[in-house]
């Protein structure tokens, strides 16, 4: 999981609300912009501003492998079911009876527990190991292993990918503070607004390695 900075809702769908609204004599909920040509407007927002990666395992996600996410479910909250704050895009997630993500997640949710994308500290709530396992950077956060056990974050697929872009990425094999920072920063600040699958867990290894090094 890596911070998301939501950007200001698109203002297609602020217009598209209100008229709704105004005609409708209610507020909108998501079914009534399921067949609307404004859920593209809306996806095609959520993909940039999470820079095509899902909000969950960090995959590289596109319109066509990936479905817009209520954090908070609807059948929990209806009300909260088109707000721009509670939606995201996740990966799909599914192979058979295998499911991990939003998929996975489904209408489970516990509000004490899950921890949000949208949560600062987020990213330093998790650990990865150099085989692609994640973990609770504090193993008495039940948060984090809730959410990781939920989301099926460990699924063997997401495992063997993270391992896979880190080896790529060559984070095993930075030398010296400069390449490290680098490395930190072009996988932060991606020049085509599109981050690296599995960026986290990559810049987790460059923050611990760099740390490391600092200490001795």
């Amino acid at each position: 999981m890596i911070y998301i900075q939501k950007d200001k809702e698109p203002d297609e769908i602020v217009s598209w609300k209100k008229k709704f609204k105004n005609k409708n004599k209610r507020k909108p909920c998501y079914e009534d912009i399921k067949s609307k040509p404004e859920k593209q407007q809306l996806k095609e927002a959520l993909l940039h501003e999470q820079k095509y990666l899902c909000c969950y395992c960090c995959n590289r996600i596109s319109d066509d492998s990936s479905h817009i996410e209520h954090f908070v479910p609807q059948s929990k909250d209806s009300g909260l079911s088109l707000e721009y704050s509670n939606l995201h895009a996740s990966c799909q997630g599914e192979n058979g009876d295998m499911k991990h993500c939003g998929h996975a997640k489904g209408n489970d949710y516990d509000k004490a527990l899950l921890i949000s994308p949208l949560d600062k500290n987020c990213e330093k709530r998790f650990a990865y190991s150099v085989n692609g396992k994640i973990e609770p950077s504090d193993l008495s956060d039940q948060g984090a292993e809730y959410t990781i056990k939920l989301l099926a974050l460990n699924d063997e697929r997401l495992k063997k990918a993270r391992e896979e872009a880190m080896w790529t990425a060559g984070v095993f094999y930075a030398q010296g503070e400069k390449e490290r920072e680098t490395l930190i920063k072009q996988y932060s600040n991606p020049a085509d607004g599109k981050r690296v699958p599995f960026c986290n867990a990559i810049l987790y290894q460059l923050r611990k390695d760099q740390e490391s090094a600092g200490s001795k």
